[in-house]
């Protein structure tokens, strides 16, 4: 059985991603999960059967979209990236930030912020002078920026800036090594371990005043 792959405003054939339903955000194959890591890059976007989902390379994970058509989470799991880029992150993390952009536009009674995302992509697909998905990376910047401050584009940034840095596996890419509540708070774990964010100027971190 095959399946309708979106890349690029393109379809093509590709085998159907894995069965089953979802549990959270991501259904993960956890025996191809240990040959390609959260931190691939190069997920797809697959219909079938009516369903749509978003699905890792090698077929690592996949998340099913709920209202979002594949045009749309293609276009998403593309400008999440965009406003957002990390070279160490692979695509599940941006793909969990589209899950959750879905989820919100499912939860709405109306419709009415489902075909604000809708009528978003078309503005930002009109601004790329085609298709976001198949613009290079300065047609894409020029494109955000031409309609930054939309109510599309604040949606989607606003749930970007949450959704993506809310997840413990970003944390880790980081060094971050995440809330110090569990083992008792920062004053005896090592309050001033910063060393997962850059030296800050003398300036800016001045010497404590006694």
């Amino acid at each position: 059985m095959t399946t309708t792959v979106y890349r690029g405003g393109e379809s093509v054939a590709r085998p159907r991603p894995p069965d089953g339903r979802r549990s959270g955000r991501l259904v993960q194959d956890r025996r191809r999960f240990l040959v390609t890591s959260l931190a691939a890059v190069g997920a797809y976007v697959v219909s079938c059967r009516g369903s749509v989902w978003i699905v890792g390379p090698g077929r690592a994970w996949a998340a099913e979209m709920q209202a979002l058509d594949a045009e749309l989470a293609e276009t998403l799991l593309h400008m999440t990236r965009a406003l957002y880029p990390h070279d160490f992150l692979g695509d599940a993390h941006y793909a969990a930030v589209v899950a959750d952009l879905d989820a919100e536009a499912a939860g709405f009674d109306d419709k009415e912020h489902l075909e604000m995302l809708r009528s978003g992509m078309l503005e930002l697909n009109d601004a790329a002078g085609g298709t976001f998905t198949s613009a290079n990376d300065e047609q894409r910047e020029q494109a955000l920026a031409r309609i930054a401050g939309s109510p599309f584009f604040e949606a989607v940034r606003g749930k970007t800036i949450v959704s993506l840095y809310n997840q413990p596996e970003v944390w880790k890419q980081f060094g971050y090594e995440g809330p110090s509540y569990e083992q008792g708070g920062y004053l005896f774990n090592g309050f001033n371990d910063l060393d997962w964010l850059p030296d800050p100027p003398a300036e800016a971190s001045p010497p404590v005043q006694l």
